[in-house]
């Protein structure tokens, strides 16, 4: 079990940084589909440090926001598993 979370944290790390530095790690509203952009993770890991007050809750509350997107595609991919496997 302690390696399993050693790993997935190296991995959540490592895939954070991965699509930071090919995103561009530029905080603005792109314009088009190519501009530079920071994901939230990315937003997470890098200001996480110095956040305080509502700078640091609005951070948590972006964790929660992938939490729950996560969990909706989780629910997503479940429900149409279990509807292939009824439908044969």
């Amino acid at each position: 079990m302690f390696t399993s979370i050693i790993l997935g944290t190296g991995r959540a790390i490592g895939e954070t940084i991965i699509v930071l530095m090919v995103c561009g790690n530029i905080v603005q509203i792109p314009s088009s589909l190519f501009d530079p952009i920071r994901t939230l993770p990315a937003n997470i890991a890098l200001e996480m440090d110095f956040a305080l007050g509502d700078h640091r809750s609005a951070l948590f509350v972006s964790g929660l926001l992938l939490m729950g997107v996560n969990l909706v595609l989780v629910l997503l991919a479940e429900a149409i598993a279990e509807e292939d496997i009824y439908h044969y």
